[in-house]
C-alpha cells in the first residue's frame, strides 16, 4: 500500500487489510503467519469508532513540529507485532535511564542503526518489564518517516516528534538556512515542553542513520537541545542488532536479538556545558558499542 491509500480505508477495510500487510514485512514465513494471526486477533476486536481514530492519527501525524502521542490501539498493535520481530532482547544499564528519569527531566541520545530503531527500543524495554519507561519516551523523527507508508504507520505507535534533518547531510532534502533554523527551533521547544510534561525525548545526534555501520560523528546542533532545561540528565545508549534486523534499503525485516546498553546520565552543568556533555555522550556510547559498530580510531566525534 501506499500513503494515498488510506483515504480509501474504511473500518472495515482496516480491519481486513492491516494484519496481512504489516505481517508481510516479516521475513521469516512461520513468524510471519503468526503475526498475521496474532495481529489480525488484535484488529477484529477494534471498533468502527477506533478504525476511524486510528485513519485520523494517521492522515495529520508529522504536519507540525509538536509532539504526537501514540495512538493508543497503535500502541498495542506496535508492541503484538514487534514480537515477531524482536527476539530475547537484552538490556544493560536500565538503573541508569531509570534513576534519570526519577530524578528529573530527562534525555536520551543514542546512535542510529536503522528505522526501526524507536520501535525496537519500545518493544525491548516493554518485553524485560520497563513497560512505564517506554511509555514516556518520544523518538525524534526525520521527514522521510512520515514519507512511508510503513514508517507512518510505526511512528503512529509509538510518541514523535518531527524534526528537521540537517542539510549538511548529502542524502537529505534541501532547506533554506533560514527555513531549517526555524524547524530546529520549533524541534527544541517542542522537546523542551516535552520534557516539562514528564516525557523523555529519544535523540540521534547522528543526524541520519549511519550508513557504515559504525557509530559517526554528532551534529554539533545537537547541544541546543540540551539547553534551557534545568537539571537535566542526558543518558547515553549504545544499540545493536537493528542494523541486522533491518539494514539501510531493506524493505523486510528479519527477526532477530537487539542489545540496549544505557550509561549513567550526564547533568548539564555539574558535569559540563551542553557542548561538552554532547561530546562526553559520544565517548560513553563508542565505549559500549561493540568493537564492529566502534568508529575508527582518530576518527571526529563532533561534524
Amino acid at each position: 500500500m501506499e500513503l494515498n491509500a488510506l483515504e480509501q480505508l474504511d473500518p472495515n477495510s482496516l480491519r481486513a487489510v492491516l494484519p496481512g500487510w504489516l505481517s508481510a514485512f516479516v521475513d521469516e514465513p512461520e513468524r510471519s503467519e503468526r503475526n498475521r494471526a496474532s495481529v489480525g486477533q488484535l484488529v477484529s476486536s477494534w471498533s468502527d469508532e477506533t478504525c476511524r481514530s486510528i485513519l485520523a492519527h494517521l492522515a495529520e501525524i508529522g504536519s507540525r513540529h509538536e509532539v504526537y502521542p501514540a495512538h493508543p490501539a497503535g500502541r498495542q498493535l506496535t508492541r503484538i507485532w514487534c514480537e515477531d520481530v524482536v527476539l530475547e532482547p537484552k538490556i544493560e544499564g536500565i538503573e541508569h535511564l531509570a534513576e534519570a528519569t526519577e530524578a528529573g527531566p530527562a534525555m536520551i541520545l543514542g546512535n542510529h542503526l536503522s528505522y526501526f530503531d524507536a520501535n525496537a527500543t519500545d518493544s525491548a524495554l516493554v518485553q524485560l518489564g520497563h513497560a512505564s519507561l517506554a511509555d514516556r519516551l518520544v523518538a525524534a523523527a526525520g521527514p522521510k518517516v512520515y514519507e512511508d507508508l510503513f514508517r507512518l504507520v510505526a511512528a503512529a505507535c509509538i510518541h514523535t516528534l518531527p524534526v528537521p534533518q540537517s542539510t549538511t547531510l548529502g542524502h537529505t532534502a534541501k532547506l533554506p538556512g533560514r527555513e531549517l533554523a526555524r524547524r530546529a527551533l520549533q524541534g527544541v521547544r517542542a522537546a523542551r515542553q516535552a520534557m516539562i510534561e514528564g516525557y523523555v525525548p529519544l535523540v540521534y545526534p547522528e543526524g541520519s542513520r549511519t550508513r557504515s555501520g559504525q557509530l559517526g560523528p554528532f551534529l554539533r546542533g545537537i547541544h541546543r537541545w540540551l539547553s534551557g532545561v534545568e537539571e537535566l540528565r542526558v543518558v547515553p545508549l549504545a544499540l545493536s542488532g537493528t542494523d541486522e534486523i533491518m539494514p539501510i534499503g531493506a524493505t523486510r525485516l528479519r527477526p532477530g536479538g537487539i542489545t540496549l546498553r544505557f550509561a549513567p546520565p550526564l547533568r548539564v552543568g555539574p558535569d559540563g556545558s551542553s557542548k561538552e556533555v554532547l561530546q562526553k555522550v559520544h565517548h560513553a556510547i563508542r565505549l559500549l558499542l561493540p568493537e564492529h559498530l566502534q568508529p575508527p580510531d582518530g576518527a571526529p566525534d563532533m561534524a
